[in-house]
């Protein structure tokens, strides 16, 4: 009988690192798709950012401590991807997914309609988060920035409606 259940155990062990590794060469993809392809897309008004799509997705259907592992790394290489200061995006994008998973487990409904507002919220908070330097230290005007952050976010939210199925929790 112990032997079973010792069986039992290292299959549900062996199947939960998959996942965890299938989740990583995910993220690695969108990485890659984000940083080499998307510059290509001609037919979007800016460069979309899909590393915090993913992240937010994953805080969303596998709850916080999943999100917030997943988060660090998605911020990490995020911060790679956009060359900002290391932990910058790691630690907003571990502490977002904290946050996220645990509002998702407890209150917020895991649906499409939610994963749109959330996604478009960080988006924005992304987009701010790139801004700001440029704003108060390079004295860039605000109009130009502004209308940079917001064809950013259009051309990234509609990849939130690629990503819901792929990301959506398969019980």
């Amino acid at each position: 009988m112990n032997k079973k259940k010792s069986l039992y155990r290292n299959r549900e062990a062996v199947r939960a690192a998959a996942g965890i590794v299938m989740r990583l060469v995910f993220l690695y993809a969108v990485y890659f798709v984000e940083g080499i392809a998307a510059p290509y897309f001609r037919f979007l008004p800016a460069v979309p950012l899909l590393l915090p799509l993913a992240a937010v997705g994953f805080a969303m259907f596998r709850g916080s401590t999943q999100g917030a592992a997943l988060g660090l790394f998605a911020g990490a290489l995020l911060d790679v991807s956009l060359d900002r200061p290391v932990l910058l995006f790691m630690l907003t994008t571990t502490a977002l997914c904290m946050l996220i998973g645990a509002l998702c487990e407890t209150v917020v409904a895991r649906s499409l309609p939610a994963y749109l507002v959330i996604s478009l919220a960080v988006l924005l908070l992304y987009a701010f988060m790139q801004m700001f330097p440029l704003l108060f230290f390079e004295r860039v005007p605000p109009r130009a920035l502004l209308m940079t952050g917001v064809r950013q976010t259009a051309a990234s939210l509609p990849f939130a409606l690629l990503f819901y199925p792929l990301l959506r929790r398969r019980r």
